[in-house]
């Protein structure tokens, strides 16, 4: 068993403002940190970094990119890793992620990083904060998310376990995901973050939401019924039991005790 990181883990519901930009620097706890910005996932990648280029300026922080287009190149960037004091996962495809860094050494080091040095920031916004946990979701829309079958899910790059995280979600309307999600794997807790809106992660349990607008946490601990191993693909899902907590910013909650902890 893996003990509790001592980095601080930042998903991201997508279009962030500065202040939760701002919150990423905060948390690494130094005056002029060096944040890497990886824009593998974005099929846009110049765009994408010069616009963080831009915001970070403003914020009176100089930033570094990482983009490869070969899991080869990731070995180019250790010791960046290495020296850095956090890391910011652009948004896009998150499969891009997990398909060119899962297995890697990369990934390996940005693991022991956030579970052996204080502080140290893994932050990730839309896709980048969707391929946080173990089990992601990369097919689904939203229109027929309570359809068994309709939903596909793979490994992501195991930052935090037991565990989905979803994005856009109050503006894509992506509860059926997560309550197929958790209906499917009762044990896991499904994070939903509407855009300019995420959490920031402490030892890997303590949530406490941030942004200006909401998160949605589905829990399926206490499901008394569902027909999901009764019905075939295409057909409709029935559920009774799921848990619903929907928090505001600075809300804290508890991962391990499954329950809101103060404001």
């Amino acid at each position: 068993m893996r003990h509790r990181p001592r980095g601080i883990l930042i998903p991201i519901g997508g279009n962030e403002n500065e202040s939760i930009l701002s919150r990423i620097i905060e948390e690494t706890r130094k005056r002029n940190p060096i944040i890497e910005i990886i824009t593998v996932a974005t099929s846009h990648h110049e765009e994408t970094s010069d616009a963080y280029f831009s915001v970070f300026d403003d914020l009176g922080l100089t930033i570094r990119e990482i983009y490869i287009e070969k899991r080869s190149e990731t070995e180019d960037f250790m010791k960046r890793i290495e020296s850095c004091d956090g890391v910011l996962f652009s948004g896009g495809n998150q499969l891009k992620l997990t398909t060119m860094f899962g297995g890697t050494d990369f990934l390996r080091l940005l693991k022991d990083r956030y579970y052996n040095d204080d502080n140290f920031v893994i932050a990730g916004t839309s896709a980048g904060a969707a391929a946080m946990s173990n089990t992601m979701i990369i097919k689904g829309g939203s229109e027929d998310a309570l359809i068994k079958g309709k939903l596909q899910l793979t490994n992501g790059l195991d930052f935090i376990n037991n565990v989905l995280i979803d994005t856009h979600f109050t503006e894509r309307g992506r509860f059926g995901r997560l309550i197929q999600t958790v209906a499917a794997n009762p044990g896991v807790l499904g994070l939903g973050f509407g855009e300019d809106t995420g959490a920031v992660i402490y030892n890997g349990n303590e949530l406490e939401v941030i942004g200006s607008g909401l998160a949605v946490i589905a829990d399926g601990l206490n499901i008394k019924y569902s027909n999901m191993t009764d019905i075939g693909d295409g057909d409709p899902i029935t559920v009774e039991g799921i848990t619903l907590h929907v928090l505001g910013g600075k809300e804290i909650f508890s991962l391990s005790e499954r329950r809101i902890l103060r404001s």
